[in-house]
C-alpha cells in the first residue's frame, strides 16, 4: 500500500473509531489530570515497569505513549529512560490540547510531541519506535487485539512494550462503575491480559510480569494496611492490577 493510500485508510479508521468512542465521564477526565493519579497510579506503575525492563531499555530511544491523555507520563518517561523523542497519541482532542499547553515549556531533555489518533490506527510508520507505553488503556477498549497488533507493528524487532492494566475485579466494583465509563465486554483478569499480550506475538517470561493490588484499588483504600500492617491480610481472590514488560521478537 502506498503512503497516500495508507494515510487515507488511517484517517477513515480514526473517523470510524471516533464514531464508536465513548467519552470518559467528566470526573474521569478530571481525575487523570490530578496529582493523585500521577503520583499513586501512573508514577508507581512506571517505577515497577522501569525496574522490570532493566537494561533492555537504553537512552536515546523513541518512545510511544499510546492513550497518553494529557501527556502526564511524558515527564516520568523522560526521567526514567532519557529518550530522544516521546510521541503521545490519544483519541481525545481536548486532552491533547491540554497536554500540549502543559508540556510546552521546553524543560525536558526529550522532544515531546502529542497528536490526536487512535490505538487501532497509530499514526506512525512500521518499526519506528523502540518502546511503547500502554498504561491503563486496554480496559477502555473492545478492539484490544487490534490495538496490540498496531503496537507490535510500530515497534522494531527487539522493541519493548510496557503495559499496565486494571483488572476486571476492580473495574466492576460499584464505585468505579459509578464514576468512570468502561465497556463491559472489554474487561479481563490478570491472566487474561497476559494471554492477550502473548497472543499478539510478544515474548514475555514469568519474571517480566507483576500482579498486585495497590491501595487505591482496595475497598478500604488500604486503610487496614496502614493502621494494622502486622495483621493478617484478608484473602484476595485475584489481583486488581497487572504490569507486564514484553518484547517484539526478531
Amino acid at each position: 500500500m502506498g503512503m497516500e493510500h495508507r494515510i487515507a485508510a488511517d484517517a477513515a479508521h480514526v473517523t470510524r473509531a471516533q464514531a464508536q468512542w465513548v467519552r470518559e465521564t467528566c470526573f474521569g477526565r478530571w481525575f487523570v489530570g490530578t496529582e493523585l493519579w500521577r503520583k499513586y497510579v501512573l508514577a508507581e506503575a512506571l517505577e515497577t515497569l522501569a525496574r522490570l525492563a532493566g537494561e533492555r531499555v537504553g537512552a536515546g530511544i523513541h518512545i510511544l505513549d499510546i492513550g497518553c491523555g494529557e501527556g502526564s507520563a511524558a515527564p516520568l518517561l523522560d526521567a526514567h529512560f532519557r529518550p530522544r523523542r516521546i510521541t503521545g497519541v490519544d483519541i481525545d482532542s481536548q486532552l491533547i490540547a491540554r497536554g500540549r499547553a502543559r508540556l510546552s515549556d521546553g524543560s525536558f531533555s526529550a522532544e515531546i510531541r502529542l497528536t490526536e489518533g487512535c490505538a487501532t490506527a497509530i499514526p506512525l510508520a512500521d518499526d519506528s519506535v523502540d518502546l511503547v507505553l500502554c498504561h491503563q488503556l486496554l480496559h477502555h477498549m473492545t478492539a484490544q487485539r487490534e490495538a496490540l497488533a498496531e503496537m507490535r507493528r510500530v515497534l522494531h524487532a527487539g522493541g519493548v512494550l510496557l503495559l499496565a492494566e486494571s483488572c476486571r475485579c476492580f473495574i466492576e466494583t460499584g464505585v468505579v462503575r459509578a464514576l468512570f465509563r468502561h465497556p463491559a465486554e472489554g474487561q479481563r483478569d490478570a491472566a487474561g491480559y497476559i494471554e492477550l499480550v502473548r497472543l499478539a506475538g510478544f515474548d514475555l517470561a514469568d519474571a517480566d510480569m507483576v500482579t498486585e493490588s495497590p491501595w487505591w484499588s482496595l475497598p478500604d483504600l488500604g486503610l487496614r494496611r496502614r493502621l494494622a500492617p502486622g495483621l493478617r491480610a484478608r484473602p484476595c481472590t485475584e489481583p486488581t492490577e497487572v504490569l507486564v514488560v514484553a518484547e517484539r521478537p526478531p
